[in-house]
Order: C-alpha cells, then sequence, then structure tokens
C-alpha cells in the first residue's frame, strides 16, 4: 500500500520554529530567533523526510545540483539560480534532492519582516507573483549579488561588539529584498497575460500607493475604477485572498510604521498626516493592527 499523503489539514508534520534551526543545524548564522541563513547540501537539508513547516517566512536559493520540493502538495523541480519562497505555515516535503544539491536556507519571523520598511510598489509585485508560485527564476549574476549581501551579513553577524548589528543587518536584508523586487519586475514582461481581476488588482494596487495616506473608504477606490464596490471587493478578493478593506489598512499601517521611525514628525502630525480626524482615533486604529501604540513603535 502506498504511503499517505499529508493533507493541509493534517497537523501532524513537523513544526520548525527558528530557534531549532539554529540549534540543530551547522555553521548558521542568526540574528537571535528573528533570522537564521546556512549553507546546506543534500546532507543537511532542513525540509528532508518528514514534512516541514517554517514557523515564519523562508526561502531557499538552489546553487548546484537538482531537487523535487513539495509545497502544500504541490510538487516543483528546483534547478540552479532558482529562488523558492515558503510562507509561514507552508507545508515542506523534500521528495527528491541529489547527491551534488547545494545552496542557501534563510528563515526569518514574521515580527522580523514587520519591522522592515518596503514601499508597496516593490512588496505588492513580490505578494502577487508567490500567490501563483513559489519559484522566481534568476541568473547567475542575480545569484552573485545576493550571495554577497549575504556573505556581508555573515560578517557582521559574527563580528564581535558591533553596536548597530541589529540595524546593519535589517538593512542588508532590506537590500536583498530590493535586488529581489527588481528581478520580479524584469521578469514581468516575460509572463502571460492577465484577466480581468488581475488588472483590477494592478490597478488598486497603483491606486493604493498613491492614495492610501487621505482615504480608507472602499468605495473610493471601487469609483476611480468605475466598479460598484461590491465587485470590486469581490474582484480583490478572489485575486489576493485578502479583502481591498484589509489591504487598505496593511498600506496605511506601512506608511504610519514609515513615518514613526524615520520622519522625525510628532505623532500628532502623523496623524494629521495620514487624515485621521484625531491623534487619539490614530493610536486606537494603529495599536488595533500592530498591537503596540504609536509611542512605544517610534521609540522601539
Amino acid at each position: 500500500m502506498a504511503p499517505k499523503q499529508p493533507s493541509l489539514n493534517d497537523r501532524n508534520f513537523d513544526k520548525v520554529p527558528i530557534s531549532r534551526i539554529r540549534r540543530d543545524l551547522s555553521d548558521v548564522s542568526y540574528l537571535s530567533d528573528d533570522l537564521a541563513f546556512m549553507a546546506i547540501n543534500a546532507a543537511t537539508n532542513p525540509t528532508e523526510r518528514a514534512p516541514k513547516s517554517i514557523d515564519g517566512f523562508s526561502a531557499l536559493i538552489m546553487l548546484t545540483g537538482e531537487a523535487t520540493v513539495q509545497v502544500n502538495m504541490k510538487s516543483y523541480t528546483i534547478k540552479p539560480n532558482t529562488i523558492v519562497f515558503f510562507n509561514p505555515n507552508s507545508v515542506i516535503r523534500s521528495e527528491r534532492v541529489s547527491a551534488n544539491a547545494s545552496g542557501y536556507f534563510l528563515a526569518y519571523s514574521k515580527s522580523f519582516i514587520n519591522d522592515i520598511q518596503v514601499g508597496l510598489s516593490a512588496s505588492l509585485p513580490i505578494y502577487m507573483h508567490f500567490r501563483i508560485s513559489p519559484v522566481l527564476r534568476v541568473t547567475q549574476e542575480d545569484v552573485t549579488e545576493i550571495l554577497q549581501v549575504f556573505r556581508l551579513m555573515k560578517r557582521v553577524l559574527h563580528g564581535e561588539e558591533m553596536r548597530y548589528r541589529n540595524e546593519i543587518v535589517r538593512s542588508l536584508f532590506t537590500t536583498a529584498f530590493y535586488i529581489i523586487a527588481e528581478i520580479n519586475k524584469r521578469e514581468e514582461a516575460q509572463r502571460p497575460k492577465q484577466g480581468r481581476c488581475e488588472v483590477i488588482f494592478d490597478e488598486f494596487m497603483l491606486l493604493l500607493e498613491k492614495h492610501c495616506r487621505r482615504e480608507r473608504n472602499v468605495g473610493f477606490y471601487a469609483k476611480l475604477l468605475n466598479l460598484t464596490p461590491k465587485y470590486f471587493s469581490t474582484a480583490i478578493k478572489e485575486v489576493s485572498g485578502k479583502t481591498a478593506a484589509r489591504w487598505i489598512d496593511e498600506a496605511v499601517i506601512l506608511e504610519a510604521k514609515t513615518l514613526l521611525k524615520y520622519s522625525g514628525m510628532s505623532i500628532q502630525e502623523i496623524a494629521y498626516e495620514l487624515n485621521f480626524s484625531t491623534q487619539s482615533f490614530f493610536g486606537k486604529y494603529f495599536k488595533q493592527h500592530t498591537g503596540d501604540s504609536p509611542s512605544r513603535y517610534k521609540h522601539k
């Protein structure tokens, strides 16, 4: 009898926190329990045998050899110059790994990525690509650039008595993210034409980037697209799995975090900039979506 394949509803798969990656694998560079990366090969593959689910985001950059990886029950063949991304709770299993397979594996927590300041114009196209497929084909030159950033990050993490280690690591991670965003943008022209709902979503993202500091109403964006709010909301949910209202909230919070950390503006000025009627209303909105008050986040 063939072995039973794990389903997404079967929680018997191995849940792997970043702290365990730090502990169990050799030559791991890490920042607390928020980020860990390492060179891996067929013998140190963290997804071998039983299905795994990384408690955070993770990515694999394939350098040599070949592997077949199952992500949420779907199989992908991974060859050199390929990046594979895994969302939190993705169920990952290695079906086949060649003896000469090698690469880099990176895992980072939700809290770490929440503190990274990346603009909507860069992050949203990446989200859309990996919603469709976790695999991104890149060139050898792309891999070389990304690995240069990783190696510098490793030097910083292993450096002694570095006062600004956390800040440097986060800046380097952001650099790597933007390199991948640039690669993704380059590849967009070669992808199949989009359907109507995907076009609506892309147009919504452009409008959201332009207007999110002043407008938080779903009807405003639907009107600009000459759509009824109901049809607009249905199209956005169908494409992205998130409601238009949630996308608006996430865009506003991203802008708020950027202003709190980098603008030098007072909280009252930021509340006005984001079109909140009062500082108190802004504070309640921010805490509802982040768990922190604006003041606490600003001074973290």
